[in-house]
């Protein structure tokens, strides 16, 4: 409890169980509602940099992986047909491959993390409209929202296209 120049203020909580039928039992103030919409955004925002650190270590894993292959058969004479350089030749097709379909799934998530916090401020501003100052704005603006995303957006786009190009050219 909070008392300043005279005037109590009740800290109240409620706790929702997450299988709630429906929040009509519990209505939340829209300070509630803003936390509790922020707090999601918040989270779907951390899964986005934890998806980024996926990615990008595991596309140094696989970068070095590839680079110690193509080292293995530049290095070996033509004249060796070996079990090794089989495999050698196996990795240097496959590596691309793997790859490119990590960076898809990342990619995946990293989206649909996106298409959830675009729906929760959805929510929320179909609830408040825009013009309402008494709190401040659930998410930045469009412009700077963008801009924020871009990496974590294009950056698997990137990789993709670089294991393509390297796969194609493999091939030939």
């Amino acid at each position: 409890m909070n008392v300043q120049a005279g005037i109590r203020a009740a800290n109240c909580v409620h706790l929702i169980a997450v299988n709630a039928p429906s929040l009509e039992e519990y209505p939340l103030t829209p300070l509630d509602y803003y936390n509790v919409v922020r707090a999601r955004i918040e989270h779907e925002d951390n899964l986005i940099v934890q998806r980024l650190s996926w990615l990008v270590a595991s596309q140094s894993f696989f970068f070095t992986a590839y680079a110690i292959v193509t080292n293995g058969l530049a290095t070996q004479p033509q004249s060796i047909r070996s079990h090794f350089m089989e495999q050698l030749e196996l990795l240097f097709r496959l590596i691309p491959i793997v790859g490119a379909l990590t960076c898809v799934l990342i990619y995946v998530s990293i989206l649909a993390a996106v298409v959830s916090m675009n729906r929760l401020r959805d929510s929320y501003r179909s609830r408040f409209p825009e013009d309402e100052k008494a709190m401040p704005p659930i998410m930045t603006r469009p412009p700077i929202r963008i801009f924020g995303h871009s990496a974590a957006v294009l950056l698997p786009l990137v990789f993709i296209t670089v294991w393509l190009v390297l796969w194609t050219h493999g091939l030939a």
